[in-house]
């Protein structure tokens, strides 16, 4: 008799775990680790940053005791994949509308990877071109930053204040993620943070995400930032394939 060969997505074995796990009292297996793709930058020395204040060889410094091996860190709140919360953009808000007030629920749930046109900022018209499903909540921005290797160059691709406007006004998007050190286009940057963190939009947005081993589809996403009251902090970010 031929055997059928069956393939089941990471999520669809997490499922059925987790039922044969409710009918017999057995506790559900982990997560393949083959399942799991980290789109967060290490942070370490020499990394770039748009803080230019930070000592790129002074961001950590380890001490040897004599039992323990210990640390101590000196980076900008933007070094590596990071978060920013209303009070980034908004002054009246620092003290109100800091990263530990973010909705978690935003940053854990569904997501969509779209590649964006190369020679091209995120306008308003390469968003309607991307014909994002309107019930999609979380997206995540491949561009040219990642294939042409822009993380540290000035010349880069970002949001314009047009798709930034466009995005609030026509999505349901609350959480936006991009390939580089800022969302927005260097000549725009206090336009579209002020667009995009309008604290009654409730929209999260994360950036420099390491995106080249991330191809254009949906995936599970997990994206926690340490909780400290500041404007942005630095994440954590994986994708779980479907």
């Amino acid at each position: 008799m031929q055997q059928l060969s069956i393939s089941f997505s990471c999520w669809t074995i997490i499922l059925l775990v987790a039922a044969v796990a409710t009918a017999t009292d057995v506790f559900p297996e982990d997560l393949n680790d083959d399942c799991i793709i980290d789109i967060s930058h290490p942070i370490k020395n020499f990394i770039p940053s748009v803080d230019s204040t930070i000592n790129p060889e002074e961001i950590i410094k380890v001490h040897l005791g004599t039992i323990t091996v210990t640390s101590t860190f000196n980076f900008s709140s933007h070094l590596g994949t990071n978060v920013a919360a209303p009070s980034y953009i908004f002054k009246n808000l620092r003290q109100t509308v800091t990263v530990d007030s973010l909705k978690v629920s935003t940053l854990i749930g569904p997501v969509l990877v779209v590649q964006t046109p190369n020679n091209s900022n995120i306008t308003e018209n390469v968003l309607r071109s991307l014909s994002i499903p309107r019930e999609v909540k979380r997206v995540i921005f491949k561009t040219q930053n990642t294939d042409g290797q822009l993380m540290d160059k000035r010349d880069y691709t970002g949001f314009t204040a047009d798709g930034a406007k466009y995005l609030v006004d026509y999505t349901d998007i609350k959480f936006v993620g991009i390939d580089y050190m800022s969302v927005a286009r260097k000549d725009e940057i206090a336009a579209v943070h002020q667009i995009l963190l309008d604290p009654n939009k409730g929209i999260i947005p994360v950036g420099n995400l390491k995106l080249d081993q991330v191809n254009p589809g949906f995936y599970s996403m997990n994206c926690l930032p340490l909780r400290i009251l500041t404007a942005a902090a630095p994440v954590r970010c994986i994708l779980v394939k479907n």
